[in-house]
């Protein structure tokens, strides 16, 4: 099993039935893995990524239930940012998973601009409107940031979240934290 069948096999777990996206290049295997279990959670596609965390936050406070949205990298998680702030001020759960470039083209603290094709560090963009922001960088202890940001959004005042999700992470084996103890 990779992260995003991981990904999703959790929200399924967690009763989440329906998410809202918009396709691109860094979120495909993520896609994939939504499409596999298409029977038990739906994807509702957007026009737009700011549509895509707006419709997840009114599926939010509807339902009751977290919303969910994904976006790919740079401006497509950029575009969502409305969503996210809006979830921070009302007190909405919502997690964001947006798609960004592989770890190995990600710039790290090299001083450039980007290194990757619509690279982002989208958690330095968010870390001021959300209640946990983070980058995923491998399948090990990938449970535990997915345990943290359902668990961070639901919590106390609740808020909105992020998963970073690189393209390479979306395809690597899970590693069950736990089990490697």
């Amino acid at each position: 099993m990779n992260c995003s069948e991981y990904l999703v096999d959790f929200l399924i777990a967690h009763g989440v039935t329906d998410v809202f996206g918009y396709a691109g290049g860094y979120i495909v295997p993520f896609m994939d893995a939504l499409y596999k279990r298409r029977d038990e959670i739906k994807t509702h596609v957007c026009y737009h990524e700011q549509g895509c965390a707006l419709a997840a936050n009114g599926y939010a406070r509807t339902s009751g239930r977290i919303g969910v949205y994904f976006t790919t990298s740079g401006p497509g998680a950029v575009n969502a940012f409305g969503g996210l702030a809006d979830a921070w001020f009302d007190s909405v759960p919502l997690m964001g998973i947006c798609g960004n470039v592989p770890t190995n083209e990600m710039k790290g603290f090299s001083g450039i601009r980007q290194n990757g094709f619509q690279e982002m560090d989208i958690v330095s963009m968010t870390r001021h409107i959300t209640k946990y922001s983070v980058t995923a960088n491998s399948g090990l202890g990938f449970d535990e940031i997915v345990t943290r940001a359902y668990n961070m959004a639901l919590l106390g005042r609740r808020g909105g979240v992020l998963i970073d999700f690189p393209l390479d992470i979306q395809q690597v084996e899970f590693i069950d934290s736990k089990t490697q103890r």
